[in-house]
């Protein structure tokens, strides 16, 4: 019972026994009576603590990686364009303020956090950058790292280059290659370890398709053998061209719920193999596996297999991927729910029609300017074209949700950038892969839509590209495309994250980059470049261009000058004497390029260093290797700079 005020004096607390603390009872000591402001105290304390939780729990917000607190699902756009994390969803309803309700024309009384907002507003400038690490970082066959000395040697300098993390691919025809629900991490056990050990994060793309076949594919990783067999005794179950052509890179969407993988759909088999990441690696999320990129597609893309090397050449069109029996059934009953079942059975196109994959626009019937593509038939055809891969995405990601509920990983997805034929009225490279966008219509909105819906982040590539680099015939506005897909995203609210589609080591390519990833007064959430190899860490101006852009990535401007050593490497020649070190020639018209404080490369200068300081070389590189040894433990060997 609360204490009652005295009507004799207000000030005074009522006499009553039962209203009064036991300090103030008849008999009570005068030291439990001068006590009696203790309770105050502590209530009051422990409002102020309740005040400052609460303030605490309105801001959520921080970099990418960085600890958060536990939530469900990634971080979403705010109001003022920066990241916050969404209310819980287990339960307990999100923490508000208990201070009362805001007079009219007032604001309601809430703590002012200047000092945490200004760090977060600090990082939204800043672009997190991570590398792609070779296709074959884990061996197809036994299941171990390649070369993981080198490896970690690589993963080392990236460090010190100021690389956020690196991003891998996590293969589905290793993992799970021995039998359905058999699977070994292994070799990925090896890699999460490295790479925690190095002190870096971890991009995981749940890859669900085949390496081999497309433009950058250096191995080949097929889906597991016991998939394989099951479509040699199903083509149905492949993606089919009009000539029926079956590829194998993919399962087609539309056998998603059908029952022929042993007892499980394709949707069911990508739930268990990513359920089986999580359970394996849920100490190091989100520590060090910051992300997890959902595979949709070939290339790990939302798209369709429209433009396959072995028959496609750039920069034709394509072809529709929808002539197996699934897509077909799910086409007709389309057509009959619409009201237009006789549309089920005269589409997809005809062959003559749409022509062969290497054909331009305006040598198709379909796609050249009044053409088909423009009539109501068609119209019906392709919005359930590019729905049903919609479809496909949102049935995948529920499931990625539902599996990484709580971990408060970021999931991602990746958005093909076909660029070329986006000149024309039609569109009809990027039609054909499944992405509904024409002169009149926008195509990447309702995937934007999607995407936030889910709460999962939108990866687009080419950002390394500008329109005036390709050849005007392919009709490419790659530049474009990239704004178009930034404005789409920050209108349904929805994270973008970005790739370069091609390796690039110019200075041009990395402005492309950056003016890419920070234009328009917000940056991207993250950028990955592809990708870490021999061509990168070239010791020479390759690898010195790229700590470059890293340089300015983290601090979100062009530097003019950059002086940077080139990075370390074992030499071959033990215990010999180091011989001259050689430049690579230089153009006129590049960058400058600094080296210990002169300008050795860079317009007007074609100089080779033939006689360095072999005492200050010898005292630079005990320096790096005390500078290492510091992070990583006494146990990491620096390697010396390679001479030609």
């Amino acid at each position: 019972m609360p204490p009652t005020r005295s009507r004799r004096s207000p000030g005074s607390v009522s006499s009553s026994p039962e209203a009064c603390p036991p300090c103030c009872v008849a008999g009570a000591s005068p030291t439990a009576r001068r006590r009696a402001p203790l309770p105050s105290v502590v209530l009051t304390v422990l409002s102020l603590l309740g005040l400052f939780s609460a303030a605490v729990g309105e801001f959520q917000g921080g970099p990418l990686g960085a600890p958060q607190p536990l939530t469900n699902g990634p971080p979403q756009p705010s109001d003022n364009g920066l990241p916050s994390r969404p209310a819980l969803e287990m339960g307990e309803p999100r923490r508000r303020w208990r201070g009362g309700p805001a007079k009219a024309g007032e604001r309601p009384n809430r703590p002012k956090l200047t000092k945490m907002r200004c760090k977060s507003e600090d990082w939204a400038k800043k672009v997190p950058l991570f590398v792609m690490l070779p296709l074959d970082t884990v061996h197809p066959e036994n299941n171990t790292l390649n070369q993981p000395d080198l490896l970690r040697e690589r993963l080392v300098e990236l460090k010190r280059a100021g690389c956020e993390g690196v991003m891998a691919d996590i293969w589905w025809g290793i993992v799970e290659q021995k039998g359905p629900l058999m699977y070994d991490w292994s070799g990925y056990d090896e890699l999460v370890s490295m790479v925690a050990d190095v002190g870096l994060k971890l991009q995981a793309v749940m890859s669900f398709h085949q390496c081999g076949g497309n433009v950058g594919d250096e191995c080949t990783v097929t889906l597991p053998p016991w998939v394989l067999r099951v479509g040699e005794s199903n083509h149905e179950v492949w993606y089919t061209d009009m000539d029926r052509n079956r590829n194998t890179e993919y399962i087609s969407l539309g056998a998603d719920h059908a029952r022929v993988f042993y007892g499980r759909t394709p949707l069911e088999m990508y739930r268990d193999l990513m359920q089986s990441f999580a359970d394996r690696y849920l100490h190091f999320i989100p520590d060090v596996i910051i992300e997890a990129q959902i595979g949709l597609g070939p290339a790990g893309e939302m798209r369709y297999p429209s433009y396959p090397l072995k028959h496609w050449s750039f920069p034709g069109t394509g072809q529709f991927q929808c002539y197996d029996k699934y897509m077909r059934k799910d086409l007709i009953q389309t057509a009959i729910k619409c009201g237009k079942p006789d549309l089920g059975l005269v589409w997809p196109p005809h062959p003559d029609d749409v022509g062969v994959y290497s054909w331009a626009p305006e040598h198709t019937t379909f796609f050249r300017d009044g053409g088909i593509w423009e009539t109501p038939e068609a119209d019906f055809f392709l919005k359930w074209y590019s729905s049903a891969l919609i479809r496909h995405g949102e049935e995948v990601l529920k499931h990625a949700v539902n599996v990484f509920k709580g971990t408060n990983i970021l999931l991602a997805a990746k958005v093909a950038g076909i660029h070329w034929q986006a000149a024309t009225n039609s569109h009809a490279a990027e039609v054909t892969a499944g992405y509904y966008r024409t002169v009149n219509r926008d195509g990447y909105g309702p995937i934007a839509q999607m995407f936030a819906r889910q709460g999962v982040m939108f990866d687009f590539t080419c950002l390394e590209m500008s329109n005036s680099e390709i050849p005007e015939w392919a009709r490419s506005r790659p530049a474009d495309l990239v704004q178009l897909v930034k404005l789409k995203t920050a209108e349904k609210r929805c994270l973008m994250a970005g790739e370069n589609a091609l390796p690039r080591h110019d200075r041009k390519g990395y402005e492309k980059m950056q003016e890419a990833c920070l234009s328009g007064g917000k940056s991207i959430a993250s950028f990955t470049y592809l990708r870490l190899g021999h061509d990168l860490m070239d010791d020479g101006p390759n690898w010195m261009e790229f700590t470059r852009f890293a340089a300015e990535m983290a601090h979100c401007k062009v530097l003019p000058t950059w002086s940077a050593p080139p990075p370390v490497r074992q030499s071959r020649r033990a215990g010999s004497h180091a011989p001259p070190l050689v430049f690579h020639h230089h153009e006129d018209g590049d960058s400058p390029v600094y080296f210990g404080g002169r300008q050795i490369m860079g317009p007007g200068v074609r100089r080779t260093i033939t006689e360095p300081d072999l005492d200050a070389w010898e005292a630079a590189k005990q320096r790096r290797q005390k500078s290492v040894q510091g992070e990583l433990g006494t146990g990491v060997q620096v390697r010396e700079c390679v001479r030609e």
